[in-house]
């Protein structure tokens, strides 16, 4: 089942990166300058993706989930964030951090990302089921701590694929940074000057 989540999540971002394309085309960017946008320490980065791809694939004991797996679920995190601090001059990454900060937040508040109830066809009749317990996603509950960053935001016609708000806002920034990676950077200084000569 939760293979079936990361799958869903895979499309999302595969379909955030097609627009990120569109938007370059479109606006006559350059895929060359994008390509040679230079990151920090992309290792952190392939390092804490890697770690949440086994997370979703991996079965942890239920009476591990808690603890070593929230701890490497933090881990993960914890090297992504500092990827995006290591490169926090990289235009759009601010938006994606602030995207991640959110998801971040509400997991670590929750020990897990809460996600609402999939929906389920059972003898003619829709009925809501709680999504299983893994080390990344928990079933949202009364108590749960700031609800709405949790994954409860779904797009018609398919109730059982879960995001977030902060999710949303990566997938903006990453459009952001593509659309910005593909332009050709300004000299403070010939801005200056062009607006100088136009006064």
């Amino acid at each position: 089942m939760h293979g079936r989540r990361y799958l869903g999540a895979v499309i999302f971002f595969v379909a955030t990166f097609v627009v990120a394309i569109v938007v370059v085309v479109t606006t006559k960017g350059s895929f060359g300058r994008l390509a040679s946008v230079h990151y920090q320490h992309l290792w952190l980065l392939f390092l804490g993706l890697a770690i949440q791809i086994v997370l979703e694939f991996v079965t942890f004991p239920k009476d591990r989930i808690d603890d070593a797996g929230f701890a490497l679920l933090v881990l993960s995190y914890v090297a992504i964030l500092w990827f995006c601090v290591l490169n926090r001059k990289v235009k759009g990454l601010t938006i994606i951090t602030a995207g991640i900060v959110l998801n971040v937040l509400v997991i670590v508040l929750n020990q897990g990302m809460p996600t609402k109830d999939d929906v389920k066809e059972r003898n003619g009749r829709e009925v809501h089921v709680p999504i299983e317990h893994t080390v990344k996603h928990r079933p949202l509950e009364d108590d749960t701590v700031f609800q709405f960053l949790g994954d409860v935001i779904t797009l018609p016609g398919v109730p059982n694929q879960q995001f977030s708000i902060g999710d949303i806002v990566i997938a903006l920034g990453i459009v952001d940074l593509c659309f910005e990676g593909s332009r050709v950077p300004r000299r403070r200084g010939l801005a200056s000057a062009a607006r100088a000569q136009q006064a």
